[in-house]
């Protein structure tokens, strides 16, 4: 089964290799994510550095703060393993989903410089391995990257990259808990929570859009959200 697998994989991404246009598409996309990436700590260290509001939030006042690191980081991680596996099987929806990421990731660093919040209170600090390698650096903790939540935009392409109806209601299930869990550890506010919906379906739609375009039309619109991104990271820089 396993020999299956890898065989229509391999077959499958050998001919979307041969279309010019899909990997002038990919390269570009993986491209962005890579240098914004290297980016990341030390935009991060400056949003820390910065001060910002602290929201009122009714549904926080309600919830006493407890440590769920272990089930968070277990949940995001578990399913996104899985879903990667299965859309890497299908070259275009791994380069869809490649798409909706990096405009996910160019909304999400925008907003947050837009709208400077601190941290809730009571807040417990989220231990998550894999962001504190890869995105956070040395920057411990990182607690002012609220609007949107990040977690939660993961768990929403997660719901929308998995296609047999059993694994889409798994992924609500576990999207709705993990957002629960997140507001049970007072690192994102309600709002942080619901705005990772809105603009994960959003960057989802509009790579939905592009993806199928000609080639030149889909590279410059993400060459766009490139500009954007670095424009966001030379703003920032300024805290």
């Amino acid at each position: 089964m396993q020999e299956s697998y890898n065989n229509h994989t391999f077959y499958r991404w050998r001919a979307a290799f041969s279309d010019y246009s899909f990997t002038i598409k990919l390269v570009t996309t993986i491209a962005i994510f890579a240098i914004g990436a290297l980016q990341f700590p030390t935009y991060f260290y400056h949003i820390q550095k910065r001060e910002g509001q602290i929201l009122n939030d009714y549904i926080l006042n309600y919830l006493p703060a407890h440590d769920v690191s272990t089930p968070i980081f277990a949940i995001i991680y578990g399913l996104l393993i899985y879903m990667l596996f299965r859309i890497l099987r299908n070259p275009n929806l791994f380069l869809l989903f490649g798409l909706t990421f990096v405009i996910e990731t160019v909304f999400r660093m925008t907003t947050i410089y837009l709208f400077p919040l601190n941290h809730p209170q009571n807040l417990v600090i989220l231990h998550d391995t894999f962001a504190e390698l890869l995105i956070y650096g040395n920057n411990e903790p990182i607690t002012k990257d609220l609007f949107f939540s990040g977690h939660t935009a993961t768990m929403v392409m997660i719901w929308l990259f998995v296609e047999k109806p059993l694994e889409k209601f798994i992924a609500a299930i576990a999207t709705f808990l993990l957002a629960s869990l997140l507001l049970i550890q007072h690192v994102h506010y309600s709002v942080d929570v619901l705005g990772a919906f809105f603009f994960t379906y959003l960057s989802y739609l509009i790579a939905k859009q592009i993806v199928d375009k000609k080639w030149i039309i889909t590279v410059g619109i993400m060459l766009g959200f490139y500009a954007v991104l670095q424009t966001v990271f030379y703003l920032g820089s300024k805290f």
